[in-house]
C-alpha cells in the first residue's frame, strides 16, 4: 500500500491538469469523505471487536463453513445472521433506489449516525460478531448508495478491488504510447488510488481511536460523518445542478 501510494502523489502531481466539472468534483468528494467513513468502520471492527472485519462478507462466509464443518451451532447461527443482514441491507437499497424517491444519501448517513451510536454502547462482554450487526447493515447500505464516481465502480468499505485498479491503470498509464490514453488512465489510477489513501486515513483515524477510547472510538466516527452530511447538504443546496 505505501508503494501505491507513493505513485499516487506521484501522479497526482503529473495529472494535475486533469478537468472535471462541478458535478464530477462533487460525485470524487463525496466518494473520498465515504471512504474515509468505511475505513473507519472497518478499522473499528479490528482493532476494537477481536479483528471482526463487519465491511464485507468473504471472512464471515469461511467460517461459516468452519462453523457447519465443525458443528458449532452457536457461531453458525450468529454468522448465517451477519450474512442475511448484510444481504437485507443490499435489498433495502436496491428497492429503495429503485422504488422511492427518498434521498439515499441522506438516509444512508442518518443509519450510519444511529449505528455508530448504538455500536458504541454495546459491553466488550458481547459477542463480537453480534456487536458489529449494526455495521454489517449500514456498510452493504453504504456500498450500494455510493458505489462510485466518474464512471468508475469503486468500493467505499473494502480495499481488495481498488488495490487492483490502481495498479493496473498504473502499469497502463506507463505502457501505453498514446496520449489521450494515458492522461484517461491516469485519471483512473488517481481516483481508485484517491479511494484508497481516504480509506486508510479512515483506518489511521479509528486506531488512534481505539488506542484512547477504546470500543467507544467509534463515535468519533460521527464527526466524519456531520463533514460528509454537510457537504452533500451544501451541494445540493447550491445553485449548481450536482445531481
Amino acid at each position: 500500500h505505501f508503494f501505491v501510494f507513493g505513485v499516487i502523489i506521484t501522479s497526482v502531481k503529473k495529472g494535475s491538469d486533469i478537468k472535471m466539472d462541478k458535478k464530477d468534483k462533487f460525485e470524487v468528494k463525496t466518494h473520498f469523505l465515504m471512504a474515509i467513513c468505511g475505513g473507519f468502520l472497518g478499522g473499528y471492527a479490528i482493532f476494537s471487536r477481536m479483528a471482526v472485519f463487519g465491511s464485507a462478507q468473504t471472512a464471515n462466509l469461511i467460517e461459516l463453513v468452519h462453523s457447519i464443518l465443525g458443528n458449532d451451532i452457536l457461531e453458525m447461527c450468529l454468522r448465517l445472521g451477519a450474512l442475511l443482514i448484510y444481504v437485507g441491507a443490499i435489498i433495502i437499497a436496491v428497492y429503495l433506489e429503485k422504488r422511492s424517491k427518498i434521498n439515499l444519501k441522506y438516509l444512508c448517513i442518518a443509519l450510519e449516525l444511529l449505528a455508530v451510536l448504538i455500536v458504541g454502547m454495546i459491553p466488550a462482554t458481547v459477542d463480537p460478531l453480534l456487536s458489529l450487526y449494526p455495521i454489517f447493515f449500514v456498510t452493504a447500505f453504504q456500498w450500494c448508495v455510493f458505489k462510485g464516481a466518474l464512471g468508475y465502480v469503486s468500493s467505499t468499505i473494502f480495499s481488495t478491488n481498488n488495490v487492483k485498479q490502481t495498479v493496473v491503470s498504473l502499469m497502463e498509464y506507463l505502457l501505453l504510447d498514446d496520449l489521450e490514453e494515458k492522461q484517461e488512465k491516469l485519471k483512473k489510477a488517481q481516483f481508485f488510488g484517491g479511494t484508497l489513501l481516504s480509506f486508510h486515513i479512515g483506518v489511521a483515524l479509528s486506531c488512534f481511536a481505539c488506542r484512547i477510547y477504546s470500543i467507544h472510538g467509534i463515535w468519533l466516527a460521527i464527526i466524519i460523518l456531520l463533514v460528509n452530511l454537510s457537504y452533500i447538504v451544501y451541494a445540493y443546496n447550491s445553485k449548481e445542478e450536482y445531481i
